[in-house]
């Protein structure tokens, strides 16, 4: 199962999330990232990625991995 949304909040900069559940093996992850075009060809990128087993039984999903990542490009013209 899979739930996904995208927010332009201008046209250099939007948020997206995305949701998945595999119930094969129970996990559920979450990927939330922020993108924003500081200046033409230039990019911001923040990240934020989460694993969690929710295998029944349990009372709080257990946290299976975690990342949080900061991007930037940065156009050089000559």
């Amino acid at each position: 199962m899979t739930a996904r949304v995208t927010y332009t909040f201008t046209p250099r900069m939007f948020f997206s999330g995305l949701l998945q559940y595999n119930s094969s093996r129970d996990v559920l992850s979450t990927n939330v990232r922020l993108r924003w075009e500081y200046q033409p060809g230039s990019e911001l990128f923040v990240v934020y990625n989460d694993q969690r087993d929710t295998e029944l039984g349990r009372s709080v999903p257990m946290l299976e991995n975690r990342a949080f990542i900061v991007k930037v490009t940065r156009l050089f013209r000559f």
